[in-house]
């Protein structure tokens, strides 16, 4: 199977005025709950991200499962990510959904059809809101998350981090790290996989340590 949504972990939570995330639905808060697939950096707290070969070695094991996620304005709009087991059995919990792929084939009788469409080459420059040169509509970003809106809250809504990455420094240490690694102190962040303190933000900073970097390369 494909897997184009790589590997990303269930995130619940309540859309208010306070919550860290904005709602994906509407331009502010709808108090509301809300549930889908996020990738490891953006998950809250943010969870360690996992490798290939350790990915390869988890499927096996049955730790990480594929999942299918469907678009619910376009059912033909579909995700493939790999996910955690247990978040997995949740998600089938709260949504009723298998996260199997359906049969993609077309029916026998469904005609296939193709229009010409020209593309748009009038120039828009200075004009108000987003344009396209192409007929066709734009993807949403629900079939990528798996989006799901509930109006009562979903039983055992907390989910406790399984990797979480955190990075406990003081400020005299930020200080420190950042004056070694000759960065800005707000551009330090922890590495995906171990959490060793890196320059992880800004403009050409890696994602990870070149411990990890160097493991990966070797293996």
């Amino acid at each position: 199977m494909i897997i184009r949504g790589g590997v990303r972990h269930l995130q619940i939570w309540k859309c208010t005025s306070a919550s860290e995330r904005p709602c994906p639905e509407a331009a502010g808060a709808c108090d509301r709950w809300h549930s889908g697939w996020f990738l490891p950096a953006l998950c809250i707290p943010q969870e360690r991200a996992t490798a290939l070969d350790e990915l390869i070695v988890t499927s096996a094991d049955g730790e990480h499962l594929p999942v299918h996620t469907r678009n619910r304005r376009d059912a033909r709009r579909t995700s493939y990510v790999w996910a955690l087991a247990r978040d997995v059995q949740r998600w089938r919990e709260i949504t009723g959904e298998s996260g199997l792929a359906p049969d993609s084939s077309p029916a026998e009788n469904e005609a296939v059809t193709y229009t010409e469409q020209v593309l748009d080459s009038s120039c828009r420059y200075g004009e108000e809101g987003p344009h396209s040169s192409g007929p066709r509509p734009q993807r949403e970003l629900t079939s990528g998350t798996g989006l799901h809106t509930f109006d009562n809250a979903p039983d055992h809504t907390l989910l406790q981090p399984t990797r979480p990455i955190a990075l406990r420094l003081s400020p005299r240490e930020r200080l420190a790290v950042a004056a070694e690694l000759r960065c800005p102190p707000w551009e330090i962040g922890p590495c995906m996989l171990c959490a060793t303190a890196i320059h992880r933000y800004g403009p050409r900073s890696p994602k990870v340590c070149s411990g990890c970097r160097a493991s990966a390369t070797i293996q």
